[in-house]
């Protein structure tokens, strides 16, 4: 099963030798898509024992190969047998995988991590080594596009990066620790993709379109209608979104759309062009308020790097009886923190790193911190 994993997909793993060669390990990796548990298994030295939910793992036609490859079935309504099931196998000196945000990302990017997983590496006794996923997020078997599957591979042997991180003692490893973990491993993910090659001169909108590309709000056939003048940081990100998201197009006035649906960006001082007819309106700005309107999406733009931090989309379409488990927008916030950045807590705010490679700029936020779910609101 490996080596048909490998052969569909590129499969580069990043510091594997930070997985000890001994004893209970628990791996804790974002959840991109319907293939991450294999892509994970095919990147690890030592096999991997997966948790799944037991709706799942008693499908009649894939119990079989639940039980061949260890699979640890866990229940929402037993949560304490959970537990038991997996402290067992990390006590037996077993790695075993499970995706802390419980389920696949609908908007690009992390959701809020379950803290069952803390208990579990306590009572195992195991290192807790957080994982980051890279590269996912556009794949036949992601959201990407609102769909799962409705997608054309893009690459013969699609490429993705599977980084581990430094082993967390199992007291260390709260949900907290283990996002912020993530987080570091996304932004080192981020730096080192070949896209940056297509950067040309202009660093600062291309790492704006890369992250904003990443997330869940653009659809086929979309033309970006910039409401600033030509030239200015938001036109610039606009034409580098497309570069990074083929078939767009970006234009100053929306007659050149020709019918075809607008999503709209500018800040707060142009949205009065605005006519209504938009798609979508994105206000990008270094301005802390809220938007004028309750329909446009927020976006963080750091006045001094001219780096866009983060951004609301709209709410990602959910299941039935899953209505809310993932946002995209949350009010009063200034959007979610984008893909490929780094987060610390400071004493008066956040410091976001990792902006852009070759770079040590710094964006520092004061009154500002990143709240469960993924969103920078005010402390």
């Amino acid at each position: 099963m490996l080596a048909v994993v490998r052969f569909i997909y590129k499969v580069k793993p990043v510091h594997a030798e930070r997985v000890p060669q001994t004893g209970g390990v628990l791996l804790l990796p974002n959840h991109v898509s319907y293939m991450d548990a294999f892509l994970l298994g095919a990147a690890c030295r030592r096999p991997v024992r997966f948790v799944m939910w037991e709706a799942l793992y008693n499908l009649r036609w894939t119990k079989w190969l639940m039980i061949l490859v260890g699979t640890v079935p866990i229940s929402t309504t037993r949560a304490k047998d959970a537990i038991r099931a997996v402290a067992a196998a990390l006590k037996e000196g077993e790695i075993v995988s499970l995706f802390p945000e419980g389920q696949i990302t609908r908007h690009g990017m992390v959701n809020d991590l379950r803290k069952g997983f803390e208990l579990m590496a306590r009572q195992g006794d195991a290192q807790v080594v957080p994982v980051y996923l890279d590269g996912l997020y556009g794949s036949i078997f992601s959201f990407q596009g609102g769909k799962f599957f409705a997608k054309r591979p893009k690459h013969l042997r699609y490429p993705v990066v599977v980084h581990f991180g430094t082993p967390l003692a199992a007291r260390e490893a709260t949900a907290l620790v283990v996002r912020h973990a993530m987080l570091a491993l996304s932004s080192a993910a981020f730096l080192k993709r070949k896209s940056w090659a297509k950067a040309g001169d202009d660093l600062v909108a291309f790492a704006n379109a890369l992250r904003l590309g990443e997330a869940e709000w653009c659809r086929k056939g979309d033309v970006f209608l910039c409401l600033e003048p030509e030239g200015s940081l938001i036109h610039r990100t606009l034409k580098a979104l497309t570069q990074v998201i083929p078939g767009t197009k970006c234009c100053l006035e929306a007659s050149v759309a020709n019918g075809a649906p607008i999503v709209a960006f500018g800040t707060r001082a142009s949205l009065g062009k605005l006519t209504g007819q938009e798609r979508l309106a994105f206000c990008l700005d270094s301005d802390f308020a809220p938007p004028p309107s309750t329909t446009v999406l927020r976006g963080y733009i750091d006045a001094e790097s001219g780096i866009l931090v983060s951004a609301e989309v709209p709410d990602p379409e959910m299941p039935a009886g899953e209505e809310g488990f993932q946002i995209g927008r949350k009010a009063g916030s200034l959007g979610r923190l984008l893909p490929g950045l780094n987060l610390e807590a400071t004493d008066n705010g956040v410091r976001i790193s990792g902006l852009m490679p070759g770079k040590d700029t710094v964006v520092n936020l004061a009154g500002v911190k990143l709240d469960e779910q993924g969103f920078l609101v005010m402390s």
